[in-house]
């Protein structure tokens, strides 16, 4: 008996899936069940992965995200006291709009890049056996507007943890 699902049922479970455990690791109460909730998001994206018929991808970010980022994450949970924690999680709202102000404005400039480059993208889906020598070359080339996206939603990530890191003395 061949089991299979049609394309567009997966996506949009594995979309539903990732979605709904990134908002639960964002709304976490509690430092463990958001780090588990985005272990499961890393999960739903390594699932993107899988249908796109690259498993070394979807091998690879359980690796990394799921078995590096999350186990250390879970590790800091546990080492820092909890006195700690509630402390650091009073922040000022000051401090609140900033992040929301600059959420916004990142929004806004990965939505002009992606307005203005639209019609530049290929038409064409990139080869299937692609060696990995040959990826960086064809991201850079073929691929530069979803590069700079990639780029600017990483650097956000960056200074957002830079600002959750940062020590009041």
């Amino acid at each position: 008996m061949d089991l299979s699902v049609p394309p567009d049922i997966t996506f949009v479970v594995l979309t539903a899936i990732t979605l709904v455990a990134a908002i639960m690791a964002l709304q976490a109460k509690e430092l463990i069940y958001g780090a588990i909730s985005l272990a499961v998001s890393f999960i739903g994206i390594a699932g993107f992965f899988v249908s796109l018929d690259a498993p070394y991808l979807a091998m690879l970010q359980i690796a990394v995200y799921v078995g590096a980022v999350v186990v250390l994450i879970l590790f800091t949970i546990m080492l820092v006291s909890r006195e700690e924690v509630d402390k650091d999680l009073t922040g000022e709202t000051g401090e609140s709009a900033a992040g929301l102000w600059l959420a916004g404005l990142l929004a806004v400039s990965i939505a002009g890049i992606a307005a203005l480059a639209g019609p530049n993208l290929p038409s064409t889906a990139p080869v299937g056996n692609l060696p990995i020598s040959q990826l960086g070359p064809v991201l850079a080339g073929s691929y530069p507007v979803p590069l700079l996206i990639l780029a600017l939603l990483l650097s956000g990530a960056l200074l957002g943890a830079l600002v959750l890191a940062k020590v009041d003395r």
